[in-house]
């Protein structure tokens, strides 16, 4: 399905090394980390000769060939998928210039090993249990590279004016019920009305949510909500604060819950240096799948292993009509 290529591309990208331990073999007690540097070949190998023999049962050879035929037939589905992935935005960092370094992936590559390190059951390599997990050391690398270039791709395109960080003034709507709380509507923005009038005439926003405030969460800070990213507020508020500059506040406005007052404090291009460092990581966060997502649109991609999945040439289910576009399907 559409779905499930999309979700298998992001993961892809985001699925951290530290969780191939629980995809392994029941294991004893693990050993603590070694001590002595970590040392990993992550060059990619090259192919065997056919004839080598991998392995015997009872004497019995299995040749690399018989491997690489399973292999590909078994495999091939899943990795031509990280494959195109990987050119992907191989090409579009070399259009765009980014480069990461190797020093950078030696970096974080050893973080990951060293989470992954501590899980090895005693009697095995640190190798063999990456290699059983299907984690040998030339993917981590090159997973590892990826991830960073296609990171550092869409932090061209974080706008840090996208975080703000605003101050608010609750007033609640009593009321078990609807019709309850529109009884009580009135007197709710009346109230608001109150604090809106104080603040015209010269009250701090801080003192205000201490006189006039009902939300128990921000009422000790000022009102002061942490940094959020616009795209995740509601579209009346992400409206409301859209019109405002740092400093300004709204008048009252209706909400499900009340009616509220908000202050602009900040966007986040007026965030200190370590708070900005957080909102462009938290930004990447965000938006890499999507990023992802419409690189894929936009490329010209065949696959030879295995065709997207497309509902329109899906057979109908036995004894029944085909459902057209839009069709529910039947409740049993």
């Amino acid at each position: 399905m559409k779905w499930v290529r999309e979700v298998a591309w992001s993961l892809i990208l985001t699925m951290p090394l530290t969780g191939i331990a629980q995809e392994a073999q029941p294991q004893p007690q693990t050993q603590p980390a070694s001590k002595e540097p970590i040392k990993l070949n992550y060059e990619l190998p090259p192919l065997p000769d056919p004839n080598t023999v991998v392995a015997t049962v009872n004497d019995e050879p299995i040749l690399a060939g018989d491997l690489i035929r399973v292999a590909y037939d078994w495999f091939a589905a899943t990795a031509v998928e990280e494959l195109i992935l990987m050119r992907l935005i191989e090409q579009e960092a070399r259009k765009q210039g980014v480069q990461v370094s190797p020093e950078e992936i030696e970096a974080r590559v050893l973080q990951q090993v060293q989470n992954a390190e501590a899980q090895v059951p005693p009697g095995m390599t640190l190798e063999d249990f990456l290699k059983r997990n299907q984690f040998p050391p030339s993917r981590i690398y090159t997973r590892v590279r990826i991830q960073m270039l296609a990171e550092k791709l869409v932090e061209r395109e974080v706008n840090l004016d996208n975080f703000v960080e605003y101050s608010q003034i609750v007033i609640r709507i009593p009321g078990a019920n609807p019709e309850e709380q529109e009884k009580n509507a009135a007197q709710a923005e009346q109230k608001a009305r109150q604090a809106y009038e104080a603040l015209k005439n010269g009250l701090e926003f801080a003192e205000a949510v201490k006189q006039y405030s009902e939300d128990p969460f921000t009422k000790d800070r000022g009102g002061k909500m942490p940094w959020q990213n616009k795209q995740f507020l509601v579209p009346d508020m992400r409206s409301k604060i859209e019109s405002l500059k740092p400093g300004e506040y709204t008048e009252p406005f209706r909400t499900m819950a009340g009616y509220m007052i908000i202050k602009l404090e900040r966007t986040g291009s007026q965030a200190s240096e370590d708070e900005q460092k957080e909102l462009k990581e938290q930004a990447v966060r965000i938006g890499i799948s999507d990023y992802v997502r419409r690189l894929q649109s936009q490329a010209k991609i065949t696959n030879t292993i295995v065709q997207p999945y497309n509902p329109e040439q899906a057979p109908p289910a036995p004894g029944g009509p085909r459902p057209g576009p839009g069709a529910r399907p039947v409740p049993r």
